[in-house]
Parts: structure tokens; sequence; C-alpha cells
């Protein structure tokens, strides 16, 4: 009996039922199939740019610079026959996409004129009203107030990460970040605590 192949698995069972490494397997071999890997992570590498940036133009572009360089790379990628091999290599490159933005931030800093006069309507579309009913803006000014490695370990757990594959990226031991990321929990409490006393909670 022939052993099934990654096409088969893949044309057998829906992408959403197939793991990271048959989905990475099957669009190396034809890259329309490319389209069930960014459907699966569209969502939380936009959330994590945009916790990155703290802008959703810029967070989309960004969003878009990661696929393109996923998919660019593809090829030299080898799944570690699990979800987590193909996530932690997601995010590397998510955040050398957001590194690369911010310097750019630094290079050409955009004149207070020029800003003004590309300044884009400012009513909200629909898929950033939903957006903001979930609290990210929120998420993003609490985000501020963390140090930039505190700061940095949360939005990749807020994008669904779990605390072995924020080590991995991160270069960190399991156990560091576990406690670092209790710390940091309980540091926004605190925060939280104090707005709510001061009425500036968060509605």
């Amino acid at each position: 009996m022939r052993a099934s192949t990654p096409e088969s698995a893949t044309d057998q069972w829906p992408p959403s039922a197939c793991s990271d490494a048959l989905l990475v397997l099957a669009a190396q071999r034809d890259h329309s199939a490319f389209g069930a890997l960014y459907d699966r992570y569209l969502d939380a590498v936009l959330r994590f740019c945009f916790y990155r940036l703290g802008n959703w133009e810029q967070a989309e572009d960004a969003t878009g610079d990661v696929f393109v360089r996923v998919l660019a790379n593809l090829a030299q990628f080898q799944p570690a026959g699990h979800d987590a091999g193909f996530r932690c290599w997601l995010f590397t490159i998510a955040r050398n996409v957001v590194a690369d933005c911010h310097r750019d931030r630094c290079r050409h800093p955009v004149d207070p004129l020029e800003a003004a006069m590309t300044m884009r309507d400012s009513t909200p579309t629909p898929e950033e009203t939903a957006i903001a009913s979930d609290d990210h803006q929120f998420i993003h000014a609490l985000l501020t107030q963390l140090r930039p490695d505190q700061r940095e370990l949360l939005e990749l757990r807020l994008a669904g990460l779990k605390n072995a594959e924020i080590a991995r990226i991160l270069g960190r031991s399991h156990e560091a970040v576990r406690k670092e990321q209790s710390r940091i929990v309980q540091s926004l409490r605190v925060v939280v605590g104090q707005q709510a006393e001061q009425g500036v909670l968060h509605a």
C-alpha cells in the first residue's frame, strides 16, 4: 500500500484539520496551497504587528511583508513535524520585519506637513470598528508601559504562541520566560487597578 503524501493528506482533509507541517510540505510543492497557512496565521501576525507598531495601516503593510518573506523562503524551511517549528519561524520573520519598520521610522521620520497632507479619512472602516471593539487599542496602551523586552514577550504571547515557542524565538529558557510572563501580568494588574481607582480605565 502506497504511503500517504502531503498532497493526498490535504486533499482528503480540510486545511483546518491538517498540521502546519503538512500544510508547509503541500505549499512547498505547490505555492497555491500557501493560502491555508496564510488564513491560519493572518490574524495572529496582524495583531502582533499592531502591538509592536501601534498603527493599523503600518501593521497591515508589515503583515503583508511578513507573508511575502515567508513565501519567498518557504523552500528552504525544513518542517520539524510539529506546529511549533513553523510558528517559531514565522514569528521570527515577523520580529525582523517589525524591526525593519522601526529602523525605517528612525531613518525617515515623517514631516508634520507631509503627514497632514497624506492624512486619510478618519472614519473607521467596519474592520477597524470590529478591531476596536476587541480592545486592541487598550491592550496596546498597556503594552507601551512595559520595558521593551517585557513588551515583546507579552506581544508574542498575545499572538497565540506558547511559552516554549517564545523561549525559542527570544533565545531564552522556558523557565525564564514563564517567570517573566508572570511578573509582567502582575505588574499590568497593578497598572489596571491604579487606572480603575483614578477613573481612567478603558470602558
